[in-house]
């Protein structure tokens, strides 16, 4: 049996938090032993206890990556449990506080891709951040080739990084009259296609660009075009705004914060992702292709390993309200097209992304350190 420590510092449930989620739902109950440590409070402890694995809650390390008072609260966790790994994600105090165990492995998941400073294109900060990233785990798993990328600029070596993109567990595809009643709440319509956008609402993730596209589908394909906006965050003001100043609120609904992802996924024709930074393995995309609906998504990050254009979606320049709008047209002008895009995104998936398959990818990694 090998036991694994899992150390995660968010107090929300975000991409690291999800896949966690996920691996804890999915993992090898013969092979492994699964402990998860978190803050107090996290919005992760309901989710993780439903999957039956131990949770050890600590005050501190809340949303932060270093925390130098729950180094010491980590080492008396690590020595009382005796793991074989500890699996880090973004908690740099779990690395130093692991690291103090002569016989204990450490994996690092880097779960986000933003933009490396420009620092980093001097030797001096490469060779800093080389020594520490590598002297603090034995390996590191990426969720994206453009978080290899960028770890390798920053000074990484190549063998020390796994990639792995992430996995989700299928979502249900609802009945018709559920759909109906779903999309009644919103005040849509059976005649109105619905396209939405479900992410955090931060200037990053590309909001303004995509009511650009509202503003272009709506003028030159009428009022049945309706589009959601699913999601909270620092930048929704300014985006109800945009939208106030181009005349299209009776079409952008703001839907707020979402806690049944699968009903709103399973109402939408087109699911557009609008990021231009920090995108890896978009897991709503991958929840939408389950149920196999076709997406309109940026060429960012991680995104062209998960949409292929013209078989599951369209793939888009970055930062262009036109390229989205074009995308959205592409997808919803051929019906033949729109079907194919359907079934090949529930194909894809099936074969690349279910939890299952992430669940063993991950184990692969502990397995060849252990080993």
């Amino acid at each position: 049996m090998i036991k694994v420590l899992n150390v995660i510092s968010d107090t929300n449930i975000g991409g690291a938090g999800k896949c966690v989620i996920t691996y804890c739902s999915n993992y090898n109950k013969e092979k492994y032993e699964i402990v998860v440590v978190m803050p107090k409070d996290s919005l992760l402890k309901p989710e993780i206890e439903k999957t039956g694995v131990k949770i050890i809650e600590i005050d501190g390390l809340k949303d932060k990556s270093f925390d130098i008072k729950a180094i010491k609260i980590l080492k008396k966790i690590i020595k009382e449990e005796k793991p074989d790994i500890v699996h880090t994600h973004s908690s740099l105090s779990a690395k130093i506080a692991a690291k103090s165990f002569k016989n204990i492995k450490i994996v690092y998941t880097k779960h986000c891709v933003f933009p490396p400073s420009s620092k980093y294109k001097y030797k001096i900060f490469k060779l800093a951040y080389k020594f520490v990233t590598e002297s603090l785990s034995h390996k590191i798993i990426a969720t994206a080739q453009k978080a290899k990328e960028d770890l390798i600029y920053q000074g990484v070596s190549e063998n020390k990084i796994e990639v792995i993109l992430n996995g989700t567990t299928s979502l249900n595809i609802l009945d018709e009259n559920k759909k109906k009643e779903i999309r009644k709440r919103y005040n849509l319509t059976e005649e109105d296609k619905v396209i939405g956008l479900l992410a955090r609402v931060e200037e990053y993730k590309g909001h303004k660009y995509f009511i650009d596209a509202a503003k272009i589908i709506i003028d030159e394909w009428g009022s049945n075009y309706k589009f959601l906006i699913m999601g909270t965050g620092n930048y929704e003001q300014q985006a109800k705004k945009q939208v106030k100043e181009l005349g299209i609120e009776d079409n952008v609904i703001f839907t707020g914060f979402i806690s049944n992802v699968e009903e709103m996924l399973n109402i939408l024709d087109v699911q557009v992702n609008a990021s231009y930074v920090s995108e890896t393995t978009c897991l709503s995309l991958l929840e939408g292709m389950s149920i196999g609906l076709p997406a309109v998504a940026t060429n960012c990050g991680g995104t062209p390993f998960v949409i292929i254009s013209n078989e599951n979606g369209m793939l888009v320049e970055t930062e262009s309200g036109k390229a989205i709008a074009d995308g959205i047209k592409n997808v919803l002008s051929d019906k033949e097209k729109y079907e194919y895009m359907k079934k090949t995104s529930i194909k894809i998936f099936n074969e690349k992304f279910t939890s299952k398959i992430y669940a063993e990818n991950i184990e692969k990694v502990y397995e060849s350190m252990v080993n």
